[in-house]
C-alpha cells in the first residue's frame, strides 16, 4: 500500500499511527487499507474520513486544496482541521455515516497556491459512504472536481480570454503588492485573513496560505492583538483609521507600526472586511527618540549656561528665539516678532557700527560671527552680551540662515573691572611698598656700615691699650684672676673687631658694583687654600679637589664665597684626624653646581633654615669660633650672581654646602 515514492506515501510512513484513534497500522480493517489505497492511487484529488473520530487521509493531488493545513491534518481529525468551517462540514460527515447516502457542494471556494501566488478556486465536494467487513459504514470518501470554469454555479460559460485577463490582472496585482515595502492584508468582517503579500511573510515568517482563514489574534498574539484591537473596532464599525502604536508580536517581535485601516462595503453598505496598510518605523521611532534626548540634553544645557539661542533667516532677518534670548534684552515674554534691526537698536551706539560690520564681514567671507557688546536692556539698564553665530547656506550657495548663541556677560564684565582694577591698586601699592623696602635697606646699609665704621676706633683702642697694660705689668704685680680680666678683654675685642669687619664687608655687597669676568674657579680654590695656611698650619687634611669649570662673575666676591665655605670646612674637622675636604662641581641644564663637602661635625636638619641667617649659628662650643655674618654673605653674593645656595648635613658625620652660578656661554668664553 505504501511502496511507492509519493510525498503523502513518505509522509505516511513517518506518522505514529499507534498514538492516533485507529491504532498501528498492522491492525487496520483490510476495508481500510482499500480505502486508502484506492485515494493514494488516484490522479484525483481525494480525502478519506474514518471511524467515529473522522480520522484523515489524503492523496497528493488533494494536498494543494489544504495550504497551510499540510502536513498536520494527515492523521488529524476532521474537527480538529477543520474548526473554523466545523459548522458547515460536520452535519455532511455525519449525515453521509448515518444515512449511507452520498451527497455533495457545489462550486465551493477556494485559494490555492499552484503557480507561485494564491488564486480563487472553484470545487465540487462529492461525499461517499465507505463499508467496513461488516456492511457498517466506517468512512466517508470526499472526491474534489474542480469547476473553476463555471464559478458560483453560473451555468453560462467564461469566456476563456475572460479568464486569462482576470488572471494576469490577479497576478499583476500579487507583483504590486509584493514589491511595496509594506505590509498588506485583507481582513474579513469576521477579523479573518483572506489575503497577505510577501512584505506580511517577510515579517512573520509564514506563507500567506499558511495565515488564510486564521484569526488577527491565532497570528498575531494576543498581546498583539490586543494593542490593535479598538482600531480594528472602529473600522468594522465603517470607520477609516490610521494609527501608531507598539505592537508586541507573537511571531515579529516588538514594532512601532504605523497603520492605516480602509473600510470595505459590500452593495449594502455593509462591512466586509477591510483593508490594512501597515509599515514598521521600529528605526523611525528609534532616531526621533534620540533626537528627542538629544534635544533634552541641549536645552539642560542651554538652561543650565544661561544660553538664548537663536534662528536668523537672512532672507527677510527676522529670528525664532528661546524665551532666554529675548530675557537678555529684558523682556520677560517671547516678543511676536524679532528682527536684526531690532537687535542693533539694542547695541549702544558706540559699538553698534563695529557689531554690523563683523555680521557684513561674517556673511561675505563665511566666517563665524562672534563678538562682544554692550547693549541698553528694555528697561534702559546697560548690559554686556557675548554672541555667536554660524551660516548656512542652500543648495545653490547662497546664505540662508544663522543659528546663534547669545549670553548676558555682565556679571564677568564687573569681575573683570573689578580684578583689573585690583591688580592697577594691587601693582601701585607693590610700588609703593617695593620703594619703601629699597629705601629702607639703603638706610639700613648706611646705618650699618656707619655703626661699623664708628665701633672700628674704640675697639682699637681698647684692643691697643690693653695689648701694651700687657706689656707693662708682668704675673708679679697681677694675680692670675686679674690677668685672666685682661686676656678675656684682649680676646673679646679682637673677636668685636672681627665682626665689625665682617659687617662691613657684608655691607658692602650690597652697594659695590659687580664685575662680571670669565673665572678659573680652580685657581680661585688654590689661592683660597692658601689663604688658610695658618688655619691648616699642623694639621692632617686630606684635600679632594675636582676638574672645575670656567664661570662669569665677579673675582672678589667668589674669592669671599670660597674662603668663607672652605675656611668653615677646615674649622668644623678640627676633631677629625685626618680630615677629609672635598670641593668639585656637577652640571645641570642651565647651571653649574658646586660644593664642598666635609667630615666634620656636620649639623641637624631641622635648623637648615638658620644656616644662612644674619647672626645665626648652630654651634656654641667656644672651639668654633665665629660671628654668624659669613654665610649670610655667601648667600648675598650667590644672588647677586641670579644663583642658588643651600645645604645638607647629619650630626657627626659632616655636612656639603652647594652654591649655582649660571653656565658660561660660548660667546663668553671666547
Amino acid at each position: 500500500m505504501l511502496t511507492r515514492g509519493d510525498e503523502i506515501k513518505m509522509l505516511m510512513q513517518s506518522i505514529n499511527w499507534a498514538a492516533t484513534p485507529i491504532g498501528t497500522a498492522k491492525n487496520w480493517l483490510q476495508s481500510l487499507r482499500t480505502a486508502i489505497s484506492i485515494c493514494l492511487g488516484s490522479s484525483l484529488p481525494m480525502m478519506l474520513f474514518w471511524g467515529t473520530d473522522l480520522v484523515q487521509f489524503y492523496n497528493d493531488a488533494y494536498r494543494p486544496l489544504l495550504g497551510a493545513k499540510h502536513p498536520q491534518a494527515l492523521g488529524q481529525r476532521a474537527q480538529e482541521c477543520w474548526c473554523e468551517t466545523w459548522d458547515v462540514i460536520e452535519p455532511i460527515l455525519t449525515g453521509v455515516l448515518a444515512t449511507g447516502q452520498a451527497t455533495y457542494l457545489e462550486n465551493q471556494l477556494r485559494l490555492i497556491n499552484r503557480y507561485g501566488y494564491l488564486e480563487e478556486c472553484y470545487f465540487t465536494f462529492c461525499y461517499s459512504p465507505i463499508e467496513d467487513e461488516t456492511g457498517a459504514i466506517a468512512g466517508v470518501l470526499m472526491v474534489a472536481t474542480e469547476t473553476t470554469a463555471t464559478p458560483a454555479g453560473n451555468t453560462n460559460t467564461i469566456k476563456q480570454t475572460e479568464y486569462d485577463t482576470l488572471k494576469a490582472e490577479i497576478t499583476e496585482l500579487h507583483l504590486i503588492t509584493d514589491t511595496l515595502p509594506v505590509l498588506i492584508s485583507f481582513v474579513d468582517a469576521e477579523q479573518r485573513y483572506r489575503f497577505n503579500n510577501r512584505e506580511y511573510e517577510i515579517w512573520f515568517g509564514h506563507s500567506a496560505a499558511e495565515v488564510y482563514g486564521k484569526y488577527l489574534w491565532e497570528v498575531l498574539g494576543e498581546s498583539a492583538y490586543e494593542a490593535i484591537r479598538p482600531y480594528v473596532e472602529q473600522v468594522l464599525a465603517g470607520q477609516q483609521v490610521a494609527y501608531e502604536t507598539q505592537v508586541p508580536y507573537r511571531f515579529g517581535g516588538t514594532r512601532y507600526i504605523r497603520s492605516t485601516y480602509v473600510p470595505r462595503f459590500n452593495n449594502q453598505g455593509t462591512v466586509e472586511g477591510f483593508v490594512a496598510l501597515v509599515s514598521d518605523i521600529s528605526d523611525r521611532k528609534l532616531v526621533e527618540e534620540e533626537l528627542r534626548e538629544s534635544k533634552e540634553r541641549l536645552r539642560f544645557a542651554l538652561q543650565t549656561a544661561e544660553l538664548g539661542d537663536w534662528d536668523l533667516d537672512l532672507r527677510n532677518q527676522t529670528a525664532q528665539r528661546s524665551l532666554r534670548h529675548d530675557q537678555i534684552f529684558g523682556y520677560e515674554s517671547l516678543l511676536p516678532k524679532w528682527t536684526y534691526e531690532m537687535f542693533l537698536e539694542h547695541v549702544v551706539p558706540e559699538d553698534r557700527a563695529l557689531v554690523d560690520a563683523k555680521f557684513r564681514t561674517a556673511l561675505t567671507n563665511n566666517q563665524i560671527w562672534n563678538f562682544e557688546c554692550r547693549i541698553r536692556r528694555a528697561n534702559g539698564e546697560l548690559s554686556w552680551i557675548w554672541a555667536r553665530g554660524h551660516i548656512y547656506f542652500n543648495a545653490q550657495g547662497e546664505a540662508v540662515r544663522m543659528l546663534g548663541l547669545i549670553a548676558d556677560i555682565s556679571d564677568r564684565k564687573r569681575a573683570e573691572t573689578e580684578i583689573w582694577q585690583l591688580k592697577e591698586s594691587l601693582e601701585q601699592r607693590i610700588q609703593e611698598r617695593t620703594a619703601q623696602l629699597k629705601i629702607a635697606n639703603q638706610e639700613l646699609e648706611s646705618f650699618s656700615y656707619s655703626v661699623s665704621h664708628d665701633l672700628r676706633a674704640p675697639l682699637r683702642h681698647i684692643a691697643g691699650f690693653v695689648e701694651l697694660l700687657q706689656k707693662r705689668v708682668n704675673s708679679a704685680i697681677l694675680d692670675e684672676k686679674s690677668q685672666h680680666y685682661l686676656r678675656t678683654i684682649a680676646a673679646t675685642a679682637k673677636q668685636a673687631g672681627i665682626l665689625i669687619d665682617e659687617l662691613l664687608t657684608f655691607s658692602r655687597m650690597g652697594r659695590t658694583e659687580m664685575r662680571h669676568i670669565a673665572l678659573n674657579m680652580e685657581q680661585l680654590v688654590a689661592e683660597t687654600i692658601r689663604d688658610l695656611a695658618t688655619e691648616t698650619k699642623g694639621r692632617k687634611i686630606l684635600w679632594q679637589i675636582d676638574s672645575l669649570p670656567e664661570v662669569q662673575g665677579d673675582p672678589s666676591m667668589l674669592r669671599l664665597v670660597l674662603y668663607n665655605l672652605i675656611g668653615n670646612a677646615v674649622k668644623y674637622t678640627k676633631t677629625q684626624n685626618p680630615a677629609k675636604i672635598t670641593v668639585g662641581s656637577t652640571n645641570d641644564q642651565n647651571e653649574v653646581i658646586f660644593f664642598v663637602r666635609d667630615n666634620g661635625v656636620g649639623f641637624n636638619m631641622q635648623y637648615v633654615h638658620k644656616l644662612f641667617g644674619v647672626f645665626q649659628r648652630l654651634h656654641t662650643d667656644p672651639q668654633f669660633e665665629g660671628t654668624g655674618v659669613g654665610l649670610a654673605n655667601v648667600q648675598r653674593i650667590i644672588h647677586r650672581h641670579n644663583g642658588r645656595v643651600w645645604a645638607e648635613g647629619i650630626v657627626g658625620r659632616g655636612a656639603t654646602f652647594y652654591f649655582s652660578l649660571p653656565k658660561l656661554l660660548r660667546k663668553e668664553k671666547e
